[in-house]
């Protein structure tokens, strides 16, 4: 299982560091001031799922989930956020969910909404801002959740 900062060098790994920040001279950046850029990040996975009380039938689907995030990015930084980190960490709580999704805790009732609740406590970093989860259990029907 891949860990969030796993793609950098073993000596950027530390997760007090942001590698990516305040690493561009001024002189060589084009950006002069700070910037808030908007970030995507999905993922998707197969689970089992039932809806108490009133359906207990087991059944699977391909699950979306969407993260809509906005970062600050100052004039030294590299980027606002690193995609691949937050992908990284989106894949660490998909596979926090059981095979049935009723069995985690925070998901008792199986439903898209508990699954947005359960994504929007996903891990950030102090300059990122988490606007929106959205859950899919099939391309028709989305479920989103505001944080805005």
């Amino acid at each position: 299982m891949k860990q969030p900062r796993s793609h950098y060098p073993p000596d950027l790994q530390i997760p007090q560091q942001m590698p990516y920040q305040n690493v561009i001279a001024r002189s060589q950046g084009t950006q002069q001031q700070p910037l808030v850029f908007g970030y995507t990040i999905k993922g998707s996975f197969s689970r089992q799922h039932c809806n108490p009380p009133i359906w207990f039938d087991l059944h699977v689907h391909t699950f979306e989930v969407t993260l809509e995030l906005k970062a600050l990015c100052q004039p030294g930084d590299l980027y606002g956020l690193d995609m691949v980190e937050m992908e990284n960490c989106l894949a660490l709580w998909i596979d926090q969910l059981p095979e049935v999704i009723n069995q985690h805790s925070a998901c008792p009732h199986g439903t898209t909404e508990e699954l947005c609740l359960y994504f929007a406590q996903i891990s950030l970093e102090p300059h990122v801002q988490l606007l929106k989860v959205s859950v899919s259990e099939t391309p028709n029907r989305i479920t989103t959740l505001n944080l805005v």
